[in-house]
C-alpha cells in the first residue's frame, strides 16, 4: 500500500480504517430491532436522540461506549459511529469463549478520541478500531485490541491479551507494557513509537524509556513479532526499543537470541524521526496476516512500489491503519454545463492520482445534482441527469472508498439549465485606454472586443474574433473580453463568430477606427537608445530599415519604455554621411511615411528633434535617403494616454539671447531662468524650447538638461562656423526653475526662446499621428515663398490648441530664417529655422494653432521652398474657462 507522501513512518492524515472491518471472532446472530443488523448496539453522542438509556438502534443511538458496553452481551458488538469520551470509557461486562462482546468503530464514522478506553476483571472482550489516549487491560482475561490508535497500551495481570495492529504514538510512557503476570499474550504487527510529542518533544519525565515493555513474569509463554519500533533516539544515545523481562535490547536480534525466536522475529527498529521510502518500506506490505487476532483491512491494495514482505496476501500494512492514500480530490464535470431544459446531461466524476492504490470495484459515487431531486449513489464514475427547469444548480459528489472516509468533493459542477431558444451573437467593442493606474502594457492602436452578450441556451463551444487586418482570425472557447493591437491606424471592420454545443453558428459584424488616444507627457532623464558608430552591425545605407528596440523599463529614466506609453520623443542626430541625405524615423511594423526628421549635408553633423508613436515590439525604425552614415539616437520623453503631465502653448517668448550679454565658452555651462518666466509657471515640470546657435568659432555641441542635474551624454545641437542652426528641446526643469546649457568646445552665443511648459495642471493632452504632410510648396503652381512672406499652413484637426510639425527649408537662396505662429496671431520676435543658403534645414515645431486649424510661416529674406508635416496635436484637456 503507499504511503501518503511527505509524511513520516507513523504520520497523521493517512486512511485510518475505523471501521468496516470483520470481527476478530464470529459474532452470534442475535437478532437486532428491525432493519438493523443482528446483535449490533449503536453508539452516537452527536445524535440528538441519544440517550444511555436508549436501545442502541440507529434511531435511538446511545450517548457513551461506556452505557452501550454495560448493556451488551456475549456475541453483539458495540458499533461506535461518532462519540466523544474524554471522561473515559469502562468496560465491565465480559463475553463468553467464542463470543466475545466487541467495542469497534463504525464504518464510515469518526469514533472520537480523548479519553482512556479500561478494562477491568473482564474476559472475551475484542477492542476493534477505536481512537482512545490509553488503552488499560487489568485483571483480565482473553482481551483482543487490533487496529486501534492509542498514546500507550498498558496490560496488568492479564494473562492470554492480544495485541495486533495497533499504532502506540506520541506518548510519554512505554508504547505497549505487559505488567504483573500477563503471560501467553501476543504482540504481532504494531506499530510503536513513544516518548515523543510533536508539540513538545523533551516534555517526557523519561524520553530515553523503552518502547516495548515485558516483565519477567508477563514474559512467559508471550509470543511477539513482526512489530516495527521507532525509538527515541538523541544525539547523545540511542533509544531502547525493547526492555524484556528486565534486559535492554537494542535490535530484533539481540530479542530473538534472548528468547529463542519467540519475540523480535521479522521486527524493524529505525530512527524515529526516519521517514521517505526507506522508513515506510518497513511497514508497507510487510505484515503477518497469521498473527492471532489479526483483522484484515477492508479494501487491501498491492503497493507496485514495495516487495511484498507479509504473510499471506503479502500485502497488508503494519499497525491500526492500512496506508492507502485518501482520496483527497474529487471533481464533477459535465458534457453540458449550460444547455435547455430537458437536455439529458452527463455528469462524470474524477479523483486524484491516489484513486490508483484503490480498486475501483470499491468505490462508489453518491451524485448530488442540485435541483431538489433525490441523490444517486453509483458504482459508476458517470451518470445521467436532465433538470426540468430553469435555473443554476450545483452539482456535487461524494467519493466512497469503503474504507470510512468518503470525500465530497470542494468544488462541484455548475450546471445552468436555460430556456430554449436561439443563438445570437453580440459584442462590444471599443478602444483600449488604460486608466491612470493601469500598469499592464495596453497597445497604443488597441481594440477591446467583449462578446460576453452573446446569448445562447448552449454553452458556447467556439468564438472566432476575425480583426480585419489581415492578421489570422483567433479561436477561443470562451465569451471573455479579448484586446487586439493594430499595426496602423485605420478604419477595420471586427467580426465575431459563435458556435455552441448545438453546433449551430451566429455572427456580428462591427466597424472599429483604430486611433492614437490622446496623452500626457513622461519627463524623463535622457539617456541614449543607440548609436551605430558602437555597433558594427547597425550600418545605415540608402534604403535599408534599421529598426531599433526601446528596452523596457519600469519607469521614466529607468533606461526603457515604462508601461502603456505609446509614443516617444527622440533626439536624433546624423554625423559623418557621405553625400547629402536625409533620414526618417516611424513606427515599426507601420507603412514608411514619405516625410524626412534630419536632413544633413555630405561629411556633417545635425540634429532634430523627433516625436513618433511606438511601433511592434517596442520598436522605431530608421531609414536614410541616400548614401551612408551614423546615426546617434537619445530618450528624451514619453507620451502615455491617462497619465503624464499636460501641455499649455505659449506665443513664443525669449528667454535668454547671449548677444546680449557674453558668448558660452569652451566647456561652460550657464543657467538659464525658466520657471517663472516668459509664461511659464513655477510648477513647469518640462518646457519646450527652440535652441539656436550663432557665431560659433568651431564645430561644437550644445546641451540642455534640468538645472543642477547631471550633464547627460546626449547633445541637443550640433553648430558650426559661420552657419546659424537651431533645434526644438524638450528638458525637465531643475529642481532651482533653471535648465543649464553647456557648450563643448570654442564658443557660440546660445538663443532659448519657450514656446509651451507641462505641467500636471496644464492644458492640454497631445494626440499623435502617423506623420501626415500638410504643405509643400514644391508641388504649387506658384512662385515658393519669398522675403517678408507668410505662408498659411492648414489640414490641422478641428480643436487642436497646438500642433507638433516638422518644418523643413529648401532650395534655400539666402541665409534667413522661418518663424511658426498660430494663424491671425501676431508674429512674435522669435524664430523657429535658421535658414543656410543652398541647405536643406529641418526642425522640429511646437507651436500654438489658430482657431481655424491653421498656422502661418514667416520668411524673413531670399526664397525658400517649405515642408511641413504634421507629428501629432494637442487638445483641451479639460473646459477652458
Amino acid at each position: 500500500m503507499r504511503p501518503t507522501r511527505a509524511k513520516g513512518l507513523l504520520a497523521a492524515g493517512i486512511v485510518t480504517v475505523l471501521g468496516g472491518l470483520p470481527a476478530a471472532t464470529a459474532s452470534a446472530a442475535t437478532a437486532g430491532p428491525a432493519g438493523e443488523a443482528p446483535g449490533v448496539l449503536r453508539v452516537d453522542g452527536w445524535d440528538p436522540a441519544c440517550s444511555d438509556a436508549a436501545t442502541g438502534t440507529a434511531a435511538k443511538p446511545f450517548c457513551s461506549v461506556t452505557a452501550a458496553a454495560a448493556a451488551a452481551l456475549p456475541g453483539q458488538t458495540v458499533e461506535v459511529a461518532r462519540s466523544s469520551f474524554d471522561s473515559g470509557t469502562v468496560v465491565t461486562k465480559s463475553g463468553e469463549p467464542g463470543r466475545p462482546i466487541t467495542i469497534k468503530g463504525a464504518a464510515g464514522g469518526t469514533a472520537a478520541t480523548g479519553g482512556d478506553v479500561r478494562l477491568s476483571g473482564v474476559h472475551d472482550v475484542v477492542v476493534e478500531s477505536m481512537h482512545a489516549r490509553e488503552i488499560q487491560v487489568t485483571g483480565s482475561d482473553r482481551v483482543t485490541v487490533v487496529r486501534t490508535d492509542a498514546f500507550g497500551i498498558k496490560v496488568t495481570d492479564s494473562p492470554g491479551t492480544t495485541l495486533t495492529n495497533n499504532t502506540v504514538a506520541d506518548g510519554c510512557t512505554a508504547g505497549i507494557e505487559l505488567a504483573g503476570g500477563s503471560s501467553g499474550s501476543n504482540l504481532f504487527n504494531n506499530l510503536v513509537r513513544n516518548h515523543f510529542s510533536p508539540t513538545a518533544p523533551y516534555n517526557c519525565p523519561n524520553p530515553a524509556g523503552a518502547e516495548i515493555v515485558v516483565s519477567a513474569l508477563s514474559a512467559k509463554d508471550t509470543r511477539a513479532g513482526s512489530n516495527t519500533v521507532a525509538p527515541y533516539w538523541t544525539s547523545f544515545s540511542n533509544g531502547t526499543p525493547y526492555l524484556w523481562a528486565g534486559t535492554a535490547h537494542a535490535t530484533p536480534e539481540s530479542l530473538a537470541a534472548a528468547t529463542d525466536g519467540r519475540a523480535g522475529t521479522r521486527d524493524h527498529v529505525l530512527p524515529r524521526w526516519q521517514d521517505g521510502n526507506a522508513a515506510n518500506s518497513e511497514v508497507v506490505d510487510s505484515a503477518d496476516e497469521n498473527a492471532p487476532g489479526f483483522v484484515p483491512a477492508a479494501h487491501p491494495a498491492d503497493d507496485p512500489d514495495r516487495p511484498n514482505l507479509g504473510t499471506g496476501l503479502g500485502y497488508h500494512d503494519r499497525g491500526a491503519s492500512e496506508r492507502q492514500e485518501p482520496i483527497t480530490t474529487a471533481q464533477l464535470t459535465a458534457d453540458h454545463q449550460r444547455a435547455p431544459y430537458g437536455t439529458e446531461i452527463t455528469l462524470t466524476a474524477t479523483t486524484g492520482m491516489e484513486a490508483y492504490h484503490w480498486p475501483t470495484s470499491v468505490m462508489s459515487y453518491r451524485y448530488d445534482f442540485g435541483d431538489g431531486t433525490p441523490a444517486v449513489t453509483s458504482g459508476s464514475r458517470s451518470v445521467k441527469h436532465t433538470y426540468t427547469r430553469a435555473g443554476t444548480f450545483e452539482a456535487n459528489v461524494t467519493v466512497d472508498t469503503g474504507g470510512g472516509q468518503p470525500f465530497t468533493g470542494r468544488y462541484g459542477v455548475q450546471v445552468q439549465s436555460t430556456v430554449p431558444g436561439p443563438l445570437t451573437a453580440r459584442a462590444t467593442v471599443q478602444q483600449v485606454v488604460p486608466d491612470q493606474f493601469d500598469t499592464s502594457d495596453a497597445p497604443p492602436l488597441g481594440v477591446r472586443v467583449d462578446p460576453s452578450s452573446t446569448s445562447s441556451p448552449w454553452q458556447v463551444a467556439k468564438v472566432v474574433l476575425d480583426y480585419g487586418d489581415g492578421t489570422p482570425a483567433v479561436t477561443r472557447n470562451t465569451l471573455d473580453p479579448v484586446v487586439h493591437g493594430y499595426a496602423s491606424p485605420g478604419d477595420y471592420t471586427v467580426t465575431v463568430t459563435v458556435t455552441d454545443t448545438a453546433g449551430r453558428t451566429s455572427t456580428t459584424a462591427h466597424p472599429f477606427r483604430a486611433a492614437y488616444a490622446p496623452t500626457g507627457f513622461l519627463r524623463t532623464q535622457p539617456y541614449r537608445l543607440a548609436d551605430t558608430r558602437e555597433d558594427a552591425n547597425l550600418d545605415l545605407t540608402g534604403g535599408r530599415e534599421v529598426p531599433f528596440t526601446l528596452p523596457t523599463g519600469s519607469a521614466p529614466g529607468a533606461n526603457g519604455v515604462p508601461g502603456n506609453v505609446s509614443t516617444v520623443v527622440l533626439n536624433v542626430t546624423v554625423t559623418e554621411a557621405t553625400e547629402d541625405t536625409h533620414l526618417t524615423v516611424w513606427p515599426t511594423g507601420q507603412t514608411r511615411p514619405t516625410t524626412s526628421n534630419v536632413n544633413v549635408a555630405a561629411g556633417r553633423t545635425s540634429s532634430n528633434l523627433v516625436t513618433v508613436p511606438i511601433g511592434d515590439a517596442k520598436r522605431i525604425s530608421t531609414v536614410l535617403n541616400a548614401g551612408r552614415a551614423e546615426v546617434i539616437v537619445d530618450v528624451v520623453g514619453f507620451y502615455r494616454p491617462n497619465g503624464g503631465d499636460l501641455f499649455t502653448p505659449l506665443s513664443p517668448n525669449r528667454l535668454v539671447d547671449t548677444r546680449d550679454s557674453a558668448a558660452l565658452g569652451p566647456a561652460e555651462t550657464r543657467a538659464v531662468k525658466v520657471a517663472g518666466v516668459g509664461g511659464v509657471p513655477a510648477d513647469a515640470t518640462s518646457v519646450v524650447l527652440n535652441l539656436t546657435s550663432t557665431g560659433t568659432t568651431v564645430d561644437t555641441h550644445l546641451k540642455v538638461y534640468p538645472g543642477g542635474g547631471t550633464k547627460p551624454v546626449s547633445s541637443n545641437l550640433n553648430p558650426e562656423p559661420g552657419k546659424d542652426k537651431s533645434n526644438q528641446v524638450v528638458v525637465p526643469v531643475g529642481p532651482d526653475g533653471t535648465v543649464d546649457v553647456y557648450n563643448n568646445a570654442g564658443s557660440t552665443h546660445v538663443v532659448l526662446d519657450v514656446f509651451g511648459y507641462y505641467a500636471p495642471n496644464g492644458r492640454a493632452r497631445f494626440t499623435p499621428t502617423v506623420p501626415v504632410r500638410l504643405t509643400d510648396t514644391r508641388d504649387t503652381p506658384f512662385a515658393k515663398p519669398g522675403p517678408d512672406s507668410t505662408t498659411v499652413v492648414g489640414g490641422i484637426p478641428a480643436g487642436a490648441r497646438a500642433a507638433v510639425l516638422n518644418v523643413t527649408s529648401t532650395n534655400t537662396t539666402e541665409d534667413s530664417y522661418l518663424t511658426v505662429h498660430a494663424h491671425g496671431a501676431p508674429r512674435p520676435g522669435t524664430s523657429n529655422l535658421n535658414l543656410l543658403a543652398g541647405r536643406t534645414v529641418p526642425n522640429h515645431v511646437t507651436t500654438p494653432v489658430g482657431a481655424d486649424g491653421k498656422v502661418d510661416v514667416y520668411n524673413h529674406v531670399g526664397s525658400t521652398d517649405i515642408v511641413a508635416d504634421l507629428f501629432g496635436w494637442f487638445t483641451d484637456a479639460r473646459p477652458q474657462g
